[in-house]
């Protein structure tokens, strides 16, 4: 889905008709599948022109993977507010609020209610398999390792070895509770993933430092 940089004229106007269009979407995914929903139906719904629409998305398919990562990286100005004051903190605290923050919307009702989708429809089309994976897990991965290579921990640690750690942390994040929750469940307590975040960033903390080279003791 086609993204417009900040300093576009009419940037704050085409992020509103983004947001409308993505909210139509996932309304329309999620009442008449993929299969019934339509790009003429969305842009009616989403309020704007069918040429709007294409501006923003080309495809069904680009609409498809657009809800599904919104759905799991909602952000509001509260929300960024929040981040902002993690990041001045410990990495291990940084990697606690991830790793809360991911099993909430993974287990959330939007992400679940598009995951029962993709499994009603995946017969018919398989690729949305890929596309739900795409969103909920590999965009996830890429956003940590990205902020991972910022990091003075990080500076030791071979890129495909951190990248292979950070995609380890969110495995640690998932488990039984997930398939409870897209089979109507009830999901695990705050508690409980609290408890389990912890034990990933502590996990992936020891990880990356065992990755760090040896300091000489003959260095000044």
């Amino acid at each position: 889905m086609r993204d417009w940089s900040p300093d576009h004229p009419r940037a704050k106007v085409m992020a509103r008709k983004r947001a409308a269009i993505v909210a139509a979407a996932e309304q329309a995914f999620v009442r008449d599948g993929y299969a019934g929903s339509g790009m003429e139906s969305i842009a009616r719904e989403a309020g704007v022109s069918i040429m709007t629409l294409y501006r923003h998305a080309r495809t069904k398919d680009d609409l498809f993977a657009a809800v599904m990562e919104s759905a799991c990286h909602p952000a509001d100005m509260e929300e960024s507010v929040r981040i902002e004051d993690v990041l001045k903190k410990s990495l291990a605290d940084i990697l606690l609020f991830v790793g809360v923050m991911f099993q909430e919307r993974i287990r959330g009702a939007k992400t679940t209610n598009l995951l029962r989708v993709v499994m009603t429809e995946i017969r018919r089309f398989p690729h949305l398999g890929a596309l739900a994976y795409d969103g909920l897990i590999n965009a996830h991965v890429e956003r940590l390792d990205s902020f991972l290579s910022t990091r003075a921990e990080t500076s030791g640690v071979p890129a495909e070895r951190r990248r292979k750690i950070g995609h380890d942390f969110f495995e640690r994040l998932v488990g039984l509770d997930d398939y409870r929750v897209l089979l109507g469940l009830p999901a695990p307590s705050a508690q409980d993933m609290r408890r389990r975040a912890e034990l990933a960033a502590r996990e992936a903390v020891a990880e990356l430092g065992r990755e760090q080279p040896a300091s000489n003791p003959h260095e000044p």
